[in-house]
This record gives structure tokens, sequence and C-alpha cells, in this order.
């Protein structure tokens, strides 16, 4: 886990209850008799998240629907911290005062949770445009803004009109981004997206359920031609916003996936690759960096 990260100490369960009591309906116990929570049910990841949000970062509302995408907010938060990494290393480091740099950033797919905007403007202060394909995750998220004192000034939704566009039609004529960012659907279709609900619900110990009730909405799971497909276009596409975004970025989930991104990358020619490790409870991640 990033050395900046709030979450590297375990949670305090029992802190965390005071703040939403809810919690306390998902309590169990290890097998050597710790505190714990049962992670396998998707409404204790919510409450936790919930909780996390109110103690930690001063949100009055945050819900989103069954179905969609709840994302941990440890894991989500060290991918901010490695942004503002990269941008200490072009320049002055990011201020931690009040009289901060204006730092805007484009958070591609940014969901019902608005995790990332939410994330960035409380830790640093950021600017965000967040886009996405699906109105509801839009209205959930806008809520989310309109409901949370001082992200209405920070946060701007916008539609992604064209399902197939990653940049185009969201990147305005003359605007510019410090950074892009991105969590690409990993899957190629829906059965994947099972097949990995089903891993993932056995390796927590519990049966796999028929209608495997995993988060997330298709958007947001899978696309065609899965993650490096993704990938692939999102690289292309960059090319036509060279001069609009300091450093484009994307969560890579497997590493085979870097050589397809890195093929891609040499075609166009990209100026500078990074690729920025991610670790946290033994998952391993990266983040893919490129600018032109």
């Amino acid at each position: 886990m990033h050395p900046r990260n709030r979450y590297r100490d375990p949670h305090d369960f029992r802190q965390l209850a005071e703040v939403v009591p809810e919690l306390k309906n998902h309590f169990t116990k290890t097998p050597d008799g710790r505190l714990s929570l049962d992670f396998a049910d998707p409404m204790t990841v919510r409450r936790l998240n919930l909780a996390l949000l109110k103690r930690d970062y001063g949100m009055k509302h945050w819900d989103i629907p069954e179905g969609n995408l709840c994302p941990g907010i440890p894991g989500r938060l060290d991918y901010v911290h490695l942004l503002a990494d990269l941008l200490a290393g072009e320049g002055p480091q990011v201020p931690e005062t009040s009289e901060r740099q204006r730092i805007r950033v484009l958070d591609v797919g940014v969901g019902a949770s608005c995790i990332y905007p939410i994330l960035g403007v409380r830790e640093y202060g950021w600017e965000f445009v967040g886009s996405d394909v699906n109105d509801q995750s839009l209205r959930v998220a806008g809520a989310i803004v309109k409901f949370n004192p001082g992200l209405g000034k920070k946060i701007t939704l916008r539609k992604q009109p064209q399902a197939e566009s990653i940049f185009r039609g969201i990147i305005h004529e003359g605007e510019f981004f410090h950074l892009s960012m991105c969590n690409p659907p990993f899957y190629e279709d829906a059965a994947a997206a099972r097949a990995a609900a089903r891993r993932k619900w056995t390796k927590l110990g519990r049966a796999a359920s028929p209608t495997l009730n995993f988060g997330g909405q298709a958007n947001e799971l899978w696309t065609k031609g899965g993650e490096p497909a993704f990938l692939r276009r999102m690289i292309r596409e960059s090319s036509d916003f060279a001069t609009q975004v300091g450093w484009f970025t994307t969560l890579v989930s497997q590493a085979g996936y870097l050589k397809i991104a890195r093929q891609e990358l040499d075609r166009i020619k990209a100026a500078e690759v990074k690729v920025l490790p991610m670790e946290q409870g033994g998952k391993k991640r990266r983040v893919l960096a490129w600018r032109y």
C-alpha cells in the first residue's frame, strides 16, 4: 500500500460502527478470534465505504444502488496517491496546504460511486471531470456531488454520448487536463465476469449464489474484446488529444496486458511511458502512464 495511504493500518471496525451503526450487522470473527467483516456480502463494502467517507472525508451523503460497482476505498486511494507522485516528478511537490495548485483530472468511467473525484478533491484539492456512458450512474454521482459540501465547485459530470469512444465527446476544444485516469472494464462478456465472481466467492469461502449478485453495471465490468481491446482503443484515441492531457493513465489488471499496451504505445510514438506498481493484500495491479 502507498506510504501516504491512511488505511495502511487495520480498520477499527467498532469505531466505524459508531459512525454507521448498521455495520454491526456485518460483524464476524476470524478463526483466531479477531473481529472482522463479512466481505462476501456486497452490502458490507457499501456500509464500510460509507463509514470511511463520513469519518475521514466529511461526507454527508453517499449511497449507490444495488448492482453498481462498489469499490474498496483503500485501493482506489492508492491510485490517487500514485498520480500525485507522478505530478510531483514534473515540478514542485503537490501542495498540502490551502494554497494548492489548480490541477484538473479527467476520470473516464466515473461510475455511480464517484469515488476517484471524491478522494482527489478531499486529499489534494484537485478539480475533476467525470465521464460515463450510463445515465443512472451519472444521476447517482450527481446527487453525491450536490449533497456534499465542497464537491459542487470541484466536480463536473459529463455524459459520453458514444459508447465506443473514450476521450472524444468529453474533452472539449481548448481544454487541458493534467491527468486522465481510468479503472477499465476487465472482462470480455457477462460470462467471463460471472466466472470471476464465482472464483471470488469461492475464495471467500462462500458457495456462489445462482444469480451471482456481484456489483457492477455492464459498462463497468465488460467490453467487447475485454481489457486488452479497451487499452488499445484508449491508447489510439489518446493520440488525438496529445496536447490536451499531460499524463494519460489507466489501471492494468494483468502484467501480461502491459506488453500489448507497450506495442501500441510504440506504434503511436509516445514520448514517455511509466508503469507504477500497486499492491494491496497480496493483490498486484499497476498503473500505466504515458505522455506525448
